[in-house]
């Protein structure tokens, strides 16, 4: 089972050069369909213990919360997404699966961003 999902609108360079460290799904490949809403998207994500990465800031939301996945939105130049989405998984705070879940994720060049379930407020790290 995979626990990584790219959005659709990730590139194929980024999906490809990702999948060659590790395994990754995509929307409509591995997972779900294309053209998937945003809402059906997250239902589906709901109690599938994955990772969604994304370049949608509408994802970055409080409310996404969720016990049984994590969002991840990255607001980084396209053309280094690959990059920051293995740099996220490594991360020291976000480098489990356990770590990662409850949690819906910004990733910036200077820092990391992220509401948790059951926590109040907005925590930061940095790189």
């Amino acid at each position: 089972m995979n626990r990584q999902v790219l959005d659709e609108n990730m590139r194929r360079e980024t999906y490809e050069a990702l999948s060659c460290r590790m395994s990754f799904d995509k929307v409509g490949v591995g997972f779900g369909q294309s053209g998937w809403s945003d809402e059906r998207i997250r239902s589906e994500l709901h109690g599938s213990g994955k990772t969604f990465h994304t370049l949608d800031e509408g994802y970055y939301r409080p409310d996404n919360c969720h016990a049984t996945y994590c969002l991840v939105y990255y607001d980084v130049p396209r053309g280094e997404v690959a990059d920051y989405i293995w740099r996220f998984l490594r991360h020291p705070a976000f480098n489990t699966h356990a770590k990662r879940l409850g949690k819906v994720v910004k990733v910036t060049s200077p820092r990391i961003e992220y509401w948790e379930v059951g926590r109040e407020g907005k925590e930061e790290v940095t790189w």
